[in-house]
């Protein structure tokens, strides 16, 4: 069950300026950025949509090395069991109804930030197959789009 998108402006960064923004989308120039904000947070570019960069509260969340991070898409990054067919990771069919993937490809077609974003997700771990509940916040900074995860837990 996901929760429709709430729409909001400045959900991240709470309203950096535009002026400021334009000038952020470098993996190495954002790190300071990411690291102030107090929330896992994933910086994605739009096409392909991948993951440029995450600050250290996403890998402490994820158990995951930045090279596991970069360069991967959302499901990947999360495990999500879709990310792991033959399709692929937002190519899968079960990946038309993600409320997760449609929320983020609004902010980058659109520019919308969203806030609280909910859904129920198939986590692959050691383990077995896990229900995780999925919550994030998004805004888009330039080109590239920030995704911060307000929750990440077993469900």
């Amino acid at each position: 069950m996901a929760q429709a998108p709430q729409s909001s402006r400045g959900t991240i960064t709470n309203g950096i300026c535009e002026s400021c923004a334009g000038h952020l989308p470098s993996a190495s120039s954002d790190s300071e950025l990411l690291e102030a904000i107090d929330a896992p947070v994933l910086l994605m570019q739009g096409n392909p949509r991948q993951v440029v960069t995450a600050n250290k509260r996403a890998l402490e969340l994820f158990v995951k090395e930045l090279p596991e991070v970069e360069g991967h898409r959302g499901g990947q990054v999360f495990d999500c069991v879709h990310s792991f067919t033959e399709a692929g990771c937002g190519k899968d069919r079960n990946c038309d109804d993600c409320m997760i993937k449609k929320t983020i490809i609004d902010t980058f077609m659109t520019s919308r930030s969203f806030n609280g974003v909910s859904a129920y997700l198939q986590v692959k771990k050691v383990d077995g197959i896990k229900t995780f509940l999925l919550q994030i916040s998004t805004e888009k900074i330039g080109d590239l789009a920030l995704i911060r995860i307000n929750r990440y837990e077993k469900a």
